[in-house]
């Protein structure tokens, strides 16, 4: 039953297991084939074509690692439990939409964690698999992805601010980008990760290998996921597809020759998970090449852009601090005066991104995460005293303190000049 999979990052990963097997062969983890890793990042890096599918194969590579060194440690579980959160590694991302987290507020339905669990306990191959191997195996995955797993580590593991799931895509984006930034070093990091009073934790060995990976972390998102070109392709993208829903309840339909996947998006209705299913990055490209002929100038114009690369332009050269200003009639009324109407051609972005959150130097005692935020990450000295990251490193409480964030303009480029003289001004 072993399939081997040649990775880019991971050289061979190997997959004995029958019940991993059975997922990995299912229509809905096949499907994230079709889903870009990185979104509309391919049109800033041209080598960013990989996909949800090798991240995920990725991310249960690591799980497994992971789980095997704390076995090494005598930190192990049973048979159940490790395959549970080698399963829930393998499909932590399946419920992502057409180019990942864009579908998500694009669409404004609900977020790829909420699309996976409805994936995973309802009438899908995924589940028949999983109920098949075990009827509490289903339950099992998802209490482990929803944080409630009794063996806290497990969960800690696929999604904290130490998991897996970081883990591989921070490597696997930088090698694809061709951007070194994200580069760390993952062997001796799952040498040195343990269990400390039943969380997980990293020896203070180790130290230095998450000093790494949180800058890994914090310059991939600023270099990379915050990019402007890429910004600005996903919020055309996100124009287009408003558009083609105003176009849809209006009762334009006939103006869109809407691919079928799309629909159940762009109505008044409620998708399903097979409605969800059904739609992938190639229903999107498909549904822009469709739309250039579009009667309507503007879902022409906006789809044209979109496969042509004719981007919206950033006002500002980086994000400016702050917030832009409440009012934005006058810029809304520029864009008129040139011909461009302002809900489709005026986008805000706003970015904000912390490496690391940081409970030490916020007051907190006892590594505990604030009510609905992330775990902390705790490092064990020689001494067995366990203290949070932050605690113990300078560095990691510098860049923790100071999270950056800010806001840019996107506008047509023949607005540009005249649109940021405007925004100075306000």
């Amino acid at each position: 039953m072993e399939k081997v999979f040649r990775d880019p990052v991971h050289d061979f990963i190997a997959v004995g297991d029958a019940v991993l097997v059975a997922l990995i062969d299912t229509p809905e983890f096949q499907r994230l084939r079709r889903i870009r890793q990185l979104g509309a990042a391919y049109v800033t890096y041209h080598g960013a074509e990989h996909t949800r599918f090798t991240h995920s194969l990725g991310s249960m590579h690591i799980m497994r690692r992971v789980l095997d060194r704390l076995e090494d440690q005598g930190c192990g579980v049973d048979a159940s439990d490790r395959r549970a959160a080698l399963c829930a590694a393998l499909l932590h991302d399946v419920g992502h939409g057409p180019f990942s987290h864009l579908w998500e507020k694009a669409t404004g339905g609900r977020s790829h964690e909420e699309w996976t669990r409805a994936i995973i306990s309802g009438d899908t191959a995924i589940h028949e698999v999983l109920w098949a191997a075990d009827p509490e195996m289903p339950a099992r995955v998802l209490s482990i992805l929803s944080g409630d797993h009794p063996v806290p580590h497990l969960p800690a593991l696929v999604s904290s601010q130490l998991d897996v799931d970081r883990m591989d895509y921070l490597l696997r984006d930088s090698l694809l980008t061709g951007a070194s930034y994200g580069r760390f070093d993952l062997e001796r990091l799952v040498y040195n990760v343990t269990v400390a009073g039943a969380h997980l934790a990293v020896a203070e060995k180790g130290l230095a290998n998450v000093e790494e990976y949180l800058l890994a972390r914090y310059f991939m998102y600023w270099r990379v996921y915050y990019h402007k070109t890429t910004r600005a392709q996903e919020l055309g993208l996100a124009a287009l597809l408003a558009r083609a829903r105003d176009l849809f309840r209006a009762g334009r339909a006939g103006d869109l020759a809407c691919p079928p996947a799309l629909v159940p998006f762009l109505g008044q209705g409620n998708p399903t998970v097979r409605d969800h299913l059904a739609v992938d990055d190639y229903d999107v490209v498909g549904a822009c090449k469709a739309w250039v002929t579009a009667p309507d100038p503007i879902l022409s114009d906006l789809a044209r852009r979109f496969l042509e690369r004719r981007l919206f332009k950033p006002v500002f050269a980086e994000p400016q601090e702050g917030g832009p200003p409440r009012d934005l009639e006058p810029l809304a009324a520029l864009l008129r005066r040139r011909g461009w109407d302002p809900r489709y051609y005026l986008a805000v972005d706003r970015a904000g991104e912390v490496p690391y959150y940081d409970y030490y130097t916020r007051g907190a005692t006892g590594g505990a995460a604030p009510a609905g935020g992330p775990p902390p990450i705790l490092i064990v000295g020689k001494d067995g005293r366990v203290r949070e990251v932050s605690e113990v490193s300078p560095l990691v409480r510098s860049i923790a303190a100071a999270p950056r964030g800010g806001f840019n303009v996107y506008v047509p480029d023949d607005c540009r000049e005249e649109a940021r003289r405007l925004l100075l001004e306000m």
